[in-house]
């Protein structure tokens, strides 16, 4: 008989109180929060107004497998499983991973700033000999950049070094022998 094996992926953790995932009821330290319409104060049985997300803050409810949080959550914990890391490392490779929600390559193209202006610098004759005996001159442009320098002025200036471990102890040893 052979049978395959694969590890089990728990479905994330959902506080029925405050609606975060992570955590249980008994444990939350949130406020009381609507599962249907992510408001404050009151129960999701009571609740008849539009639905909203606590988490991603879309239009299903907070307890919806069809949410991006639910989804991102459910990525965390598989690759938490298979990988065997911890729940923090698990995060950060997911979130590395996974391109920030409505940015692609062409929006960041339209948003950034033009660094470099074409401008002429050195007007250039170029001669070209040709069987006719032809006269060929191009001028060419040579981009500047426009870029002020950076300002340092953030930056502080380290006096007193903390020296390591292992550096005090190499001087320690040599002051021995």
């Amino acid at each position: 008989m052979c049978l395959s094996v694969r590890p089990y992926i728990p479905n994330p953790l959902c506080c029925f109180k405050c609606q975060h995932f992570g955590h249980s009821k008994t444990s939350c330290r949130g406020t009381l929060t609507c599962a249907r319409c992510a408001e404050m104060g009151h129960d999701s049985s009571q609740s008849t107004a539009v639905e909203k997300c606590v988490n991603c803050k879309d239009i299903h409810t907070s307890f919806s497998r069809n949410g991006s949080a639910w989804k991102l959550e459910k990525e965390i914990i598989t690759t938490k499983i298979k990988k065997q890391i911890s729940y923090p490392e698990a995060r950060k490779l997911v979130k590395t991973q996974t391109p920030a929600s409505a940015t692609s390559y062409s929006s960041i193209v339209k948003t950034h700033v033009q660094l470099y202006a074409p401008i002429t610098i050195l007007e250039t004759f170029c001669t070209v000999s040709s069987p006719n005996k032809e006269t060929v001159s191009s001028k060419s442009e040579v981009p500047e950049r426009k870029e002020d320098p950076p300002d340092l002025s953030d930056f502080k200036i380290v006096a007193n070094k903390k020296k390591l471990k292992k550096d005090s102890q190499d001087n320690n040893d040599k002051k021995n022998y």
